[in-house]
């Protein structure tokens, strides 16, 4: 019974691995951030066209090279309390992090013949991360979340009439994922002293005393690290009502990942008397969890008007495929986490409209709004992944030094989120017999350069 409830205990935090997983990155055009992503799959003006709608390519009858670097800076805080066993307070320090990723990305084009242009890619767009540290408050629910996927992509575009294009692009995706959590050992072993599983013994003659609970004199660090290649591919068609009014759909299906890697299990020397009597040992082991990257889809739509132009741009997101979360291991200690874990998130929508102004023949301002839509139910929100809907506001210039030779810049200013959470339970080992109760509040900004260059 003992060995059962650790092993609940890890599979909570295998769950966070997906959860983690599910944050899409948009930031992957310095031109695209600058209007809030609002006619990627429509506006085919650069290279980059390869990655949001491969049909675009044909209107780049030149061979293109286009170079982005952005910057997202996502900070988070909880306030409200900790709690475990017996309502002891968890002590440490505050449940807070920040990240800063910087996340580069190159799309090239050329054509190949007069209906015909080929296009490839590499970028990440999956790339996000929490390290609240071992001695936060909320480290019983997590210490360390991090995921990160890369696309290499390869697209044809071809024009099967004056107005009407396809395109079609096969990738090569890589992701890797590190979840990290300390299992609550004191209030397990009190946990099982009431339930009468520890025979003859007490926590106390185990050298578990009362005092420990909620401080990390007992706690042992766990770790998942996991990685994985897979091929997917997406469709896109583009629609030119004139040379400039344009329709673009776009569809990118869901690629499943067998990550493979390594758990480890650190017992300190407090708890390994406990350890012992109850099958708790310092364990390595190899592990696998299968992951998906979501299905999705964009509708754009593009019209310029001399000096002007206005897109708008739909997204949905296929985020309800994150059903369950499946563990497989040789071990004993992670076979307890075999079963399947359930997280139980909605498709979503996102919504863009921008626009773009030529102030004079080589300098172009443009601007764009966004609301995103979370597929975190309110009963699952955790606190290393609490997004709520967000607004966002951006904007961006591209300066043409020559007409072979353009720099893209954008910025994107996502409105604060506050989502309240109630992560836990004080009775259920398989939610480390801890809570967290209180709100959630997360900043990011979002910078981007890029330059494109013609040949």
């Amino acid at each position: 019974m003992i060995k059962k409830s650790l092993a609940l205990a890890i599979g909570l935090t295998s769950a966070q691995l997906a959860m983690a997983q599910g944050f899409y990155v948009d930031e992957q055009s310095a031109l695209r951030l600058g209007d809030a992503f609002s006619g990627g799959a429509a506006q085919a003006d650069d290279a980059s066209t390869a990655f949001y709608n491969p049909a675009g390519l044909t209107r780049l009858q030149q061979k293109q090279l286009t170079i982005n670097l952005s910057a997202i800076s996502v900070s988070s805080e909880f306030e409200g309390s900790s709690t475990t066993l017996g309502g002891a307070p968890v002590t440490g320090k505050d449940v807070s992090a920040e990240a800063f990723d910087v996340l580069p990305s190159i799309y090239f084009s050329s054509p190949m013949g007069e209906n015909l242009v080929f296009g490839a890619y590499l970028n990440a767009p999956y790339a996000t991360g929490t390290d609240f540290g071992k001695n936060s408050m909320g480290r019983y629910f997590a210490t360390e979340s991090s995921i990160t996927g890369i696309d290499f992509g390869t697209a044809l575009g071809f024009k099967v009439s004056d107005n009407l294009s396809f395109g079609i692009s096969m990738i090569m995706q890589y992701l890797s994922a590190t979840v990290a959590q300390n299992v609550n050992m004191s209030a397990l072993c009190f946990g099982a002293e009431a339930q009468g599983e520890l025979g003859p013994y007490t926590c106390n003659g185990l050298g578990i005393t009362n005092e420990s609970l909620g401080k990390t004199t007992n706690d042992s660090p766990f770790e998942m690290k996991g990685d994985d290649l897979n091929i997917g591919f997406t469709a896109g068609m583009l629609y030119e009502f004139s040379p400039e009014s344009r329709i673009g759909l776009h569809y990118k299906n869901r690629i499943s990942h067998d990550l493979q890697g390594n758990a480890t299990l650190e017992v300190p020397t407090s708890a390994e008397t406990f350890g012992s009597l109850a099958g708790i040992i310092d364990t390595k082991a190899k592990g696998s969890a299968t992951i998906e990257t979501p299905s999705q889809a964009n509708l754009s739509f593009y019209q310029g008007m001399g000096k002007f132009s206005l897109q708008a741009d739909v997204q949905w997101t296929q985020w309800s495929s994150f059903e369950t979360l499946s563990i497989k291991s040789d071990d004993d200690v992670i076979t307890g986490v075999a079963s399947p874990q359930s997280y139980d998130w909605v498709e979503s929508y996102r919504y863009a409209i921008g626009g773009s102004y030529q102030m004079t023949p080589a300098l172009t301002l443009r601007s764009g709004l966004a609301l995103d839509q979370t597929p975190i139910k309110d009963d699952q929100t955790k606190v290393d992944f609490a997004f709520d809907d967000y607004q966002a506001i951006s904007f961006g210039l591209t300066y043409d030094m020559n007409k072979d030779l353009a720099f893209d810049f954008g910025i994107q200013k996502t409105l604060k989120q506050k989502r309240e959470i109630s992560q836990g339970s004080l009775t259920d080992a398989s939610q480390n017999l801890s809570k967290l109760e209180g709100d959630v509040t997360t900043d990011v900004l979002s910078l981007a350069a890029g330059i494109k260059m013609k040949f």
